[in-house]
């Protein structure tokens, strides 16, 4: 009789020689990491083939590092999530109208950003945070805030721009000194086109044929899509959020609130078959990935892929029933 670690391979596998799947697939369940494996390439002109070890872009899995540095910032005194955008943005005539929590919640009615007909031109250039700042400030908003749910990049961005403007480090900065040396997150960083990176993965989508991804400027989507990790970099993150080494048990409670939508500060919250679920997708050109935390049973999938075309979400239904063995 196949072990469930076997099942699972061969079911990798199998979507590995279909091209349905290409990247690194790791399980946990409480502290200890029982699958962990690479499929298809990382590189597939140099036929470099993915392992744990190798760096993807993460899309917007990045959003939950910029809620948990807000957080940090809020038991600093630095801020407070209930103040208002322009306290910081003075110049945001809509401001006024929006809390810091109604961008964590997307709820704020601020466009986003990368709907914009122009968008695939916008990302192509190098940009500064203040610049994109100020293409979202020029928005006009689509609704009153916390009047509804509407999923937009815009708010992160903006997070972020207020992460540099209260600290006066980077983004980066800020995120390598307080959330990823601390967690010994040696092999997670901002994306940039010009660093060189090891282990990094090519992005690839098809197009009658499976090609090399459009490019795009990885300063474009600050705070909302631009961070890189590996899959044993994001099980660690994982593993801090059961505990309260970045922040107290009062914050982590605020993140994994599901408020007024169903979404907590950069994580859906749900329950699938009753079980308590927090989970975010991370679709950026070329890539396309899912952290699901089943909390309750204290199991982890962390799914990172470098083929954008990938159904992740009806691979993790299918890894879940597995699991569970439903």
């Amino acid at each position: 009789m196949r072990t469930l670690e076997s099942k699972i391979h061969d079911f990798f596998t199998s979507l590995e020689k279909d091209e349905e799947y290409s990247g690194s697939v790791l399980i946990s369940k409480d502290d200890k990491i029982w699958f962990n494996r690479g499929y298809n390439y990382a590189n597939r002109e140099h036929q470099v083939k993915n392992t744990p070890e190798t760096k993807f872009r993460i899309g917007s899995i990045t959003k939950q590092f910029t809620a948990m540095a807000i957080m940090m910032l809020q038991e600093q005194g630095e801020l407070n999530v209930l103040d208002k955008v322009s306290k910081f943005i003075p110049s945001y005539k809509y401001g006024d109208q929006i809390q810091l929590h109604h961008l964590l919640t997307h709820s704020s009615g601020i466009p986003n950003i990368t709907q914009l007909p122009n968008i695939k031109e916008l990302m192509k250039q190098p940009t500064t945070t203040q610049k994109t700042v100020h293409l979202i400030t020029d928005l006009h908003p689509e609704f009153v805030p916390n009047t509804t749910f509407q999923y937009s990049n815009s708010g992160y961005i903006l997070l972020a721009y207020i992460i540099e403007k209260m600290t006066g480090l980077t983004y980066e900065q800020f995120l390598s000194n307080h959330i990823f040396s601390p967690l010994g997150m040696n092999n997670s960083g901002c994306d940039n086109h010009g660093k060189v990176i090891p282990n990094r993965a090519q992005g690839y989508e098809y197009d009658n044929d499976i090609v090399n991804a459009a490019y795009i400027d990885m300063s474009f989507p600050i705070g909302g899509g631009n961070l890189y990790s590996t899959t044993e970099d994001l099980f660690k993150w994982d593993r801090s959020l059961y505990t309260e080494r970045l922040v107290t048990r009062e914050s982590l409670n605020i993140i994994f609130t599901a408020h007024d939508f169903g979404y907590g500060y950069g994580w859906f919250i749900d329950e699938d078959e009753h079980r308590r679920r927090v989970y975010h997708g991370g679709g950026i050109v070329g890539f396309k990935n899912e952290i699901v935390r089943y909390v309750d049973d204290r199991i982890t999938i962390i799914m990172l892929n470098n083929l954008s075309t990938t159904n992740v979400e009806r691979i993790r239904m299918d890894l879940t029933k597995m699991i569970f063995q439903e």
